[in-house]
């Protein structure tokens, strides 16, 4: 028998903003989002998972943030991740370092030290370790090798950019072609997925990452990647992105499905 396909559409950025978290939420309640990952160290987090008593169906994880905000860590121990007022330094400036061949974070124990930190805050804020670990914007080496050490130290889900370091997925899920860059092409939101432009009906098991929020003053404050979101949340609560999901017989799943229990 043909196993059925399946597709783990997940939102990140929960907790960035009140309205980004909004959106999310209903990408999950009236869309195709299964899991979320939650950036921690932003204010509105706290109130953010105020919201999730009735959502429990939605897979919680962590997305790990380096880039905006403040840290969660103590600042002394993690001084080249910050610029003079304590926040995180721009994803502009990581990517400037990491374009030029440099890994913009040069000391592996401060990226620990971070991670680390927004484990922990994610525990104390929901009384329960992340369903799975993540990263937000930027791929620094030493990021990347610091969640891989932590993912294994708290036995956390973990789908790696880096070879042979996922944990405690018993499957390992296949990208599918990135939505925005239809976007710049004129491409309607939906048609993403019923036009299959990403290729998830070829994939047996495929991966979307979707970044659909309503939109705020503090959002065009703190980032670049604005109208984008309300472009995701109409793919993700489309009506006919969800009967397209039935036509072709694709699963939607969450992190749960493919965890090693």
């Amino acid at each position: 028998m043909t196993r059925m396909k399946r597709c783990l559409v997940k939102a990140d950025d929960y907790g960035f903003t009140e309205a980004i978290s909004l959106g999310i939420l209903k990408a999950y309640r009236e869309g195709i989002v299964r899991s979320t990952g939650v950036m921690v160290n932003m204010p509105a987090a706290p109130a953010a998972l105020g919201w999730l008593r009735e959502a429990e169906g939605l897979c919680l994880g962590l997305h790990i943030n380096i880039v905006v905000g403040k840290p969660a860590a103590d600042p002394a121990l993690i001084p080249n991740l910050i610029d003079e007022q304590g926040v995180f330094h721009s994803s502009k400036k990581y990517r400037a370092e990491l374009a030029a061949g440099r890994d913009p974070i040069p000391d592996l124990d401060q990226a620990v030290a971070e991670v680390e930190a927004q484990i922990r805050r994610f525990i104390a804020l929901t009384g329960r370790r992340p369903e799975y670990l993540e990263g937000h914007a930027v791929r620094s080496p030493h990021l990347l090798e610091a969640m891989a050490l932590l993912a294994k130290r708290y036995d956390l889900p973990h789908l790696s950019y880096l070879e042979n370091c996922d944990h405690r997925l018993t499957e390992r899920p296949q990208r599918a072609a990135s939505i925005y860059p239809f976007y710049d092409q004129g491409v309607e939101p939906a048609a993403y997925f019923t036009e299959d432009l990403g290729g998830i009906a070829e994939l047996p098991l495929s991966l979307v990452t979707l970044h659909p929020g309503y939109l705020d003053r503090e959002i065009y404050r703190m980032s670049s990647f604005t109208d984008v979101r309300i472009k995701d949340l109409e793919a993700a609560t489309a009506p006919e992105v969800k009967a397209w999901f039935a036509k072709k017989d694709i699963a939607l799943i969450s992190f749960r499905d493919i965890t090693q229990y």
